[in-house]
């Protein structure tokens, strides 16, 4: 009957990362030698070696990478099991580890952790800025707890919360011959030059999406990782872009106007997510609750 250990699949899963006995003693606050002693007790208990080192590394056996995913499995278990038995404590505290989309976090971050520092000050959190995929990659890790993006999200293995819709405007020039119009609509700037973010943003995605259902494709003339630097090629006439409302106020230096359309009105959802395989603390469904307060 075998008798491993959690910390000795901890030590195999750190090794088995960071291809390095050296980096993952250091990660588990362990010195070297008894890392290696845990991980040898570990492939006596199975019969076989797991792990081989070679010039470029240390890599998992055909075993090894067996139990490396079973090995997952139980941590991730017993995490949830420490997060279900920290539920049950009066107060609501813990570290919550939040990951943002570049377009929402810099407009709706400052205004929630505020609120949330005012009704749960024992909550702390660590908060990541990074493109839908790569948030959905660590809600599958486990390294993010939660994440607020827009939809569509293409991930069967998490659930999601819609929280509110925020508008699209058109952002134009000060001097732009648009602006004479009462009413702007999609269809009107199919021959405009756009300038959108770049391909790891979702907002570009979507504007992309609203011009395809209204039966052309955007010209796009530029392209930036900044909505600040779209805002600034529009306000010096280079051309017009599609904005969420939620930034409105952090541009007023920006010599711009926005516009809503009409009569279609552009708007995307934010929503929280989550993955299936989290179990709530009371921190976790108490920031929840929060975030349905805000809107933009």
């Amino acid at each position: 009957m075998l008798s491993m250990e959690l910390h000795q699949l901890r030590y195999l899963l750190a090794v088995a990362d960071n291809r390095s006995f050296t980096a993952a003693a250091e990660l588990c606050h362990v010195s070297q030698p008894t890392l290696s002693h845990q991980i040898k007790k570990l492939e006596e208990e199975v019969g076989e070696p797991l792990l081989q080192r070679r010039k470029k590394g240390t890599y998992l056996t055909p075993l090894g990478e067996r139990v490396y995913r079973h090995a997952q499995d139980i941590l991730k278990n017993v995490e949830s099991v420490q997060q279900a038995a920290s539920a049950f404590s009066h107060s609501v505290q813990g570290l919550l580890k939040i990951g943002v989309i570049p377009t929402i976090a810099p407009y709706l971050l400052p205004g929630l952790l505020r609120l949330s520092q005012k009704r749960h000050p024992g909550i702390n959190f660590q908060i990541t800025e990074e493109p839908t995929e790569h948030l959905l990659a660590s809600l599958g890790t486990g390294a993010l707890d939660l994440a607020i993006l827009s939809p569509p999200i293409a991930n069967d293995h998490v659930r999601t919360q819609d929280l509110f819709e925020d508008e699209f405007l058109l952002a134009l020039p000060k001097n732009h011959s648009l602006l004479k119009s009462r009413d702007i609509s999609l269809r009107r700037l199919r021959e405009l030059p756009m300038i959108l973010m770049n391909d790891a943003h979702c907002l570009r995605g979507q504007t992309i999406s609203f011009c395809h259902r209204s039966g052309f494709a955007p010209k796009v003339f530029i392209q930036s990782s900044q909505l600040d630097t779209v805002l600034a090629m529009v306000e010096t006439g280079q051309g017009i872009s599609l904005v969420p409302a939620m930034a409105r106020k952090s541009f007023r230096h920006r010599k711009v106007v926005f516009r809503s359309l009409h009569p279609e009105k552009l708007s995307r959802k934010i929503s929280l997510a989550w993955s299936k395989q989290v179990t709530p603390s009371r921190s976790f469904n108490a920031f929840i609750e929060l975030c349905k307060t805000m809107d933009k």
